[in-house]
């Protein structure tokens, strides 16, 4: 098996998984479409798609804070938000959520144009516990190295990856 990860671009938006797998309306794939686009024209590439074997079968969605219009922190603008990790259930345990974040991290650590050609400072996500959301698990960000910053409610926590 072989396993690719690639930006997603306007070459190959049909290939995001959640429009594959999620029984997504198409409503919502045409807003989120538009929404990808938006904020493709900023900043570039928000989604890393994973493919086996030439299958989409997961994908990492994020942003710069900064993008979202109801932040306002002094450090959004070099603090990246994960808003998704999705591997399609069949492919779950198989490592493809951590090639994923490996390739993130590693790009984020380059100077990026969004930044002027400095490097993003950190990642956060909101992390599920006991349950696979808002982003993803707790277990999968602790693994990779995020610490807990603030709990959220009985099953939610804000975690970060310092770059």
């Amino acid at each position: 098996m072989t396993l690719v990860i690639k930006d997603l671009c306007e070459e190959n938006l049909d290939d995001h998984p959640c429009f594959r797998y999620m029984g997504t309306t198409e409503r919502t794939i045409s807003m989120t479409k538009e929404w990808l686009r938006k904020v493709y024209s900023k900043f570039g590439s928000c989604v890393k798609v994973a493919y086996l074997d030439g299958k989409p079968v997961g994908m990492i969605q994020y942003a710069p804070m900064d993008i979202f219009p109801h932040v306002n922190r002094p450090d959004a603008h070099k603090t990246i938000l994960i808003h998704c990790i999705y591997i399609a259930e069949e492919h779950r345990t198989k490592g493809i959520g951590r090639k994923l974040m490996e390739n993130l991290i590693d790009d984020l650590r380059k100077p990026h144009p969004y930044l002027d050609g400095e490097r993003f400072e950190k990642i956060e996500v909101l992390a599920g516990k006991d349950r696979p959301g808002p982003a993803g698990p707790v277990e999968f960000f602790a693994k990779m190295g995020f610490r807990t910053v603030k709990h959220l409610g009985s099953n939610d926590l804000l975690m970060e990856f310092q770059l």
